[in-house]
């Protein structure tokens, strides 16, 4: 056999190999039963799960010198899966198949293995395929989990029924400034916005069709504009502006610590270019992280005491509050104390309002809000009918849980956790049932079943999107690089109410 055929053969082999299938759909004609569930890396047992999400790839971690994997549900449309390697990749088009025939089913994942010539099944994966979609496409912040290498990094869009990702804007385009708080308005991706630090310093909106960049800093104002949350009407964006401060850590277990000295929450009316405020939310007090309520009609929030020197500046809890706000009237009510941080011992942080405005997932950590950093964050829930929280211990872990957000039919909640290795950020789903509960948590499938042995980025702040954000990389580095448009500060504002607040310039 010449070189080049030799060669041909060995390539066709790998491939074979690479793939994980070979053709062979026959299940083994004898096989010894086994009592247990095999063990598998993502663990995808026992969950439940979009009729319309991604093939959920996976490695089998059992000793073997050949496997099979078989799909079953009861409306049929199976898939077979042979492979000499423990890496299963499920072929796409049957995956959706199958899928979409057995919606509101159980899904059957039978595998076996082989060894010495002898094939063992273990008990059957079993899992749920809901009849309820997710939003088709999740958008991120990919950053490198050292700081040292902070400088590169991006915003990316991935398509959930599929394994496609593209950049929005890397910060390689900006000179290598920071892109951070991507926010949308109820998960719509024509009303998109993130803001830019260091170089091309502003805060970039994607309004149906137009791109814009605008400066929030005012004379009135402590900073720019920081966390932002849409008003489900789509005109009006509630922003916190803070005075951030970072703290960095030797020792095992925390990386560094974020909190502010001052903070405030102001409103931007994307059309009149108006930014406002209240007195009762420009105070001495750190008012933090806005939230609409699901009408926009009430603006929840955190707040916590003045910070008088740097150990009550770091070392603070933050309760969960509420203040009614008219947008069409640019009225404000009084504030309302919903959970106090008095009572909790504990501080909340990230309150997201489900799409019904029946619940509000928060978390709940020991001290401080930047909860990416503490172990012991959990998810907590808020009934806003009865007034009743609970901590949803269905999906938490003994790792960290944090920034989270819901899908537009408020059947799925995505969040981040460490829970894989303690280090890195993963972007978990979990199924929310018709009786307040939550189902397991599973990790976002990727191609390569055994993506986060191996990927060392974190994803950061995800957010659901009901499709994909279709302005070019190109067109949004142009807009962030513009200088931006300052906004007016509201005429009607009493400012001399806000002479107590945080470092108002009069």
């Amino acid at each position: 056999m010449n070189l080049e055929i030799l060669i041909k053969y060995l390539f066709l082999f790998t491939v074979g190999l690479i793939t994980g299938t070979c053709g062979n759909d026959k299940l083994p004609r004898e096989w010894k039963q086994g009592v247990e569930l095999p063990a598998i890396f993502p663990d995808y047992a026992g969950i439940t799960i979009p009729p319309n999400i991604a093939p959920l790839n996976f490695v089998i971690q059992e000793p073997g010198e050949a496997f099979m994997v078989r799909l079953t549900s009861k409306n049929g449309n199976d898939v077979t899966i042979f492979s000499r390697i423990p890496a299963i990749r499920i072929n796409g088009s049957k995956w959706k198949k199958l899928l979409a025939a057995n919606q509101g089913e159980e899904l059957n994942i039978e595998i076996f293995c082989q060894n010495k010539g002898i094939w063992s099944k273990f008990n059957t994966v079993r899992q749920i395929i809901a009849r309820e979609k997710i939003d088709s496409f999740l958008s991120y912040r990919l950053i490198n989990s050292a700081y040292v290498l902070w400088f590169e990094m991006g915003l990316y869009q991935r398509n959930l029924e599929n394994f496609r990702e593209s950049p929005i804007i890397q910060n390689k385009s900006v000179n290598g400034g920071c892109i951070n708080c991507h926010s949308l308005s109820k998960n719509n991706p024509e009303k998109f916005m993130f803001h830019i630090r260091s170089d091309f310093p502003g805060t970039v909106i994607y309004n149906n069709g137009k791109l814009e960049k605008i400066e929030t800093k005012t004379d009135f104002t402590l900073a720019s504009a920081s966390y932002g949350a849409w008003n489900p009407n789509g005109r009006h964006i509630a922003f916190s502006v803070n005075k951030i401060n970072q703290n960095f850590y030797v020792f095992k277990g925390q990386s560094n610590e974020v909190s502010d000295k001052y903070s405030d929450l102001v409103v931007y009316d994307t059309q009149s270019n108006i930014l406002t405020t209240s007195p009762e939310v420009s105070t001495r007090s750190r008012e933090n992280l806005p939230e609409w309520s699901a009408d926009g009609k009430t603006i929840f929030y955190i707040s916590a005491g003045e910070a008088t020197n740097d150990s009550t500046r770091m070392i603070t809890r933050y309760s969960l509050m509420r203040i009614g706000y008219d947008p069409e009237k640019n009225l404000w009510g009084m504030p309302d104390t919903i959970i106090s941080a008095k009572l909790t011992g504990k501080s909340i942080t990230f309150p997201k309002c489900s799409p019904d405005g029946r619940f509000l997932v928060f978390c709940m950590t020991d001290y401080g809000y930047f909860t990416i950093h503490h172990k012991k964050s959990d998810l907590y829930i808020l009934d806003l009918k009865t007034w009743e929280y609970r901590a949803t211990n269905e999906i938490n872990s003994d790792e960290t849980e944090s920034y989270h957000s819901w899908s537009t039919n408020g059947r799925w909640l995505i969040f981040s956790s460490r829970r894989l290795d303690g280090v890195h950020t993963r972007t978990f789903i979990a199924h929310f049932d018709e009786t307040g509960k939550f189902g397991k948590p599973f990790v976002l499938p990727q191609k390569d079943p055994d993506f986060y042995n191996n990927y060392l980025h974190n994803f950061n702040r995800p957010e659901l999107m009901t499709g994909k954000i279709n302005v070019s990389p190109q067109k949004i580095r142009d807009a962030a690089r513009e200088d931006a448009v300052p906004v007016v500060f509201d005429p009607k504002v009493n400012i001399d109410a806000l002479s107590g607040a945080s470092k108002i310039k009069k």
